[in-house]
Parts: C-alpha cells; structure tokens; sequence
C-alpha cells in the first residue's frame, strides 16, 4: 500500500502554503523574459575582486575557523562589529543582544517558533511582506492586517483595531513592520508614526519586529532613526541582513533584541541549524573590517536611485491615464494601482505572453484577497535597456487593454512615499 503522508502531517503542516509570489518566479525568470518580479540586488554591485581575494586570504589564512563550525550565536567579531553599529545609530547593544541568522527570513522564522501559539495574534501591514505572512501563518498565527498608506502602517487604524480588541477581552502578541522602503510598497513609516506604534505597544503590551533589509539604500531625505533606536522599553526586535548591502548568496543577517530573548531565539536556532554559514559569515567581518561599507552602500544607494529615476520616467512616459505608483525614497520597489476594474494578474499573463514582460501581481501580498487591481515592480536587478524597453512594451499592452493615453511628464502618485 502506498505511504500516504496527508494523514501524518502535524496540524500545523496544513496550513503551509508555498508562495504564490515564488512560484510564479519560474514564469518570470525565463531567459527571454525581461524581469521586474523579483527583488534581487543587481549582480553588477557585487564585490567580486575583493570576494574572491578574501576567499582565499580566508582559507588560507583562518581556514581553522572560517571552515569549521561555529557557535549559534554567530561570529563573535561580527557580532561586536553589529552592537557597535546599532549602538552608534541610538539603539545602545552589546554582542550579546546580537544573534546571526540564514538571512532575516530565518530570524522571522525563529521569532514565530519561540513567541507564537497557535491562535496568538500578529499585526501586519497590508500590503505586506509575503515572507512575514508566511512565517507566522507556519505557526498557526492570527493574522490581522492593517492598512498602509504614504507614511506606511497607518497607525490610527492600529489603535482602532488594538482598542476593538481589548474591549472583547483579546489582544496582541506581535506586530511586523518593515519600516523603510517597505516591500511591496517602497513606503517609508514616518517618524510621528514610528513615535505612536511604539506609543501603542506599550500601552497594548505586545511586542515589534522590525524586519529593516533596505533601510542603508537610502536615495535622499535621509535615514529616519530606526524603531529599536527609539524603543525605551526593549519591545522591539531588530532584523538585519546583509543580502542587499553585500551579496545575498551567503544568508547572512542578525537579529538585535533584549539579551534573555537572544538566548531563546538561540536556543531555537540549535535544534534549526546549529549554527548559520560560518564562512559567509567571516567572509562579510572580513570585508566591514577592510573595506568601507558605508561608502560602498553609498555607491549602491546611487546605482539604485538612477534605475529607480530611470523606471519613473518611463512609466510617465508610456504609461496610459489611471495607473499610478509610488515614488519610493529609497530600496527597490515602486507599487503600480490599476484602475479599479482591472485584474494585475490577468494583465501579467497577458503582459508575458504578448510582450515578454513580467512584474508581481499585487494579490498575493494582501491577507483578505483584496489589491487584485495592483502590482509590485522592482527595478533593482533589471539593467537600463531592459526597464526602458520592457516599461515601454508594458505601456503598449496596458494602452491596448483599459485604452487611455500617457500623459507624458505628470506626476501620478499612488501613496506618496516621500
């Protein structure tokens, strides 16, 4: 008789679903396909010389230690490197708040395993990170969105929700934000809204994970201070990475918490993996130790604000009346709005086959199946030629599809992000 594994999945398993987002990804990534779909750094900024300098310095040199295994809590001079960065941004730390993660997907992971029950409540944005979703639906969370507008989480409508709740005697264990250059939006939390999220978090005791992967790629403006920086009461829970600032291969990222919930977390993590890419992460102490990585994230910011300049007038330029988009102060998505009648993921079927064209269709990033008429492009890996040729192509197919003309040179601005 043939296994039959559906009857031996733990409760929990039911509830997995792949995303609907990474799926798609085969679709888009095809060769002859131009790509605005997935968010990946462009390969033209990664270091190569050095990296393949240091890799060798490394195994010759501190093979003993970059080669073997490592403690869970990670590195211990990246994790002194890490406290001291937090600790000059505001958000004072030692390398025992610091723990290194496979990327900050596995910190999001771990932070569900060690804080969620089954039924506990989870606040996330909407449109959210499709990571976070799925982390937390994997433990069994309640998910319960909240709306982002141009100065992201709208927290007025937290309070509402978070004040509904308390009147039925419920409450909240966790909220997630991506605060900076929000993906899928490229929004930012304004710092007003920074200042009552954690106003409320304190008055509704639940705690902040504040996932920041795009926060150092900052166009202009300048940084706004990170929630752990103004967090007084240690509720928040930083994650970071370098897959954006460095190369993403290696999984590296870290989480930056109170010291008691780094040893959870740890302790999670050694039933997970032992401990994360211990060359990876020798190789990334190696490179912030001889090299300048503010002003290689600098060089970055620059690249990525030309392709950003680059895709906005464009679109401007081809395509029709009644689609708009955000303009993003840094990372690498601009969120596109259709007019209301039109469905993104039937016009991204359309837009591969007629015109080889792909982007994310804005379904899959909403909790209640709402923002069918919405998108997510990203301009961060696509070269020139191809945003120029594929935003023109996509204003052809969009023109033929809900009619209307470009109107050349107009601003049309879906949720400010300025």
């Amino acid at each position: 008789m043939p296994m039959s594994w559906e009857m031996l999945y733990a409760e929990r398993a039911h509830t997995m679903k792949n995303s609907e987002i990474r799926e798609f990804f085969q679709l888009t990534e095809q060769p002859d396909v131009i790509s605005f779909a997935g968010g990946f750094p462009s390969p033209d900024c990664f270091p190569r010389e050095f990296i393949a300098e240091a890799l060798q310095k490394l195994v010759l040199e501190e093979g003993a230690a970059a080669l073997q295994y490592g403690p869970t809590e990670g590195n211990w001079e990246l994790r002194r490197y890490l406290a001291e960065k937090m600790s000059l941004e505001g958000a004072s730390c030692s390398p025992e708040n610091i723990l290194i993660t496979n990327g900050s997907q596995q910190g999001l992971d771990l932070i569900g395993k060690v804080l969620l029950n089954p039924g506990d409540r989870v606040i996330v944005e909407e449109p959210g990170y499709v990571g976070g979703l799925g982390a937390f639906n994997n433990y069994q969370a309640a998910i319960l969105p909240v709306a982002v507008d141009g100065k992201g989480l709208c927290t007025d409508l937290l309070e509402k929700e978070l004040h509904s709740l308390r009147n039925q005697g419920k409450s909240v264990k966790l909220a997630y934000t991506v605060p900076n250059f929000q993906n899928p939006t490229g929004v930012t939390l304004s710092l007003e809204r920074r200042r009552h999220l954690l106003e409320l978090a304190g008055k509704y005791n639940f705690s902040i994970a504040e996932d920041n992967p795009y926060g150092e790629l900052c166009f202009e403006g300048g940084q706004l201070p990170s929630l752990k920086t103004l967090d007084t009461e240690g509720r928040v829970i930083y994650l970071g990475s370098f897959s954006k600032t460095f190369i993403p291969g290696i999984r590296v990222g870290w989480i930056g918490a109170e010291r008691c919930l780094v040893e959870k977390i740890a302790a999670a993590k050694q039933a997970t993996d032992l401990c994360s890419n211990t060359l990876g992460q020798h190789l990334v102490e190696h490179f912030t130790r001889r090299q300048s990585i503010n002003r290689h994230t600098r060089r970055l910011s620059t690249y990525y604000r030309g392709k950003r300049d680059l895709m906005i007038s464009r679109m401007k330029e081809h395509f029709p009346a009644g689609v708009n988009w955000t303009v993003p102060r840094g990372g690498f998505f601009i969120w596109v709005t259709f007019p209301a009648h039109i469905n993104s993921r039937d016009l991204l079927l359309k837009a591969l086959e007629k015109k080889r064209v792909a982007y994310v269709d804005g379904g899959g990033f909403f909790v209640n199946g709402s923002g069918k008429n919405t998108a997510r492009f990203s301009y961060s890996e696509a070269s020139e030629e191809e945003i120029r040729e594929g935003i023109a192509r996509l204003g052809e197919l969009f023109a033929e599809e809900f009619g209307g003309t470009p109107t050349k040179g107009k601003d049309r601005v879906a949720a400010e992000g300025r």
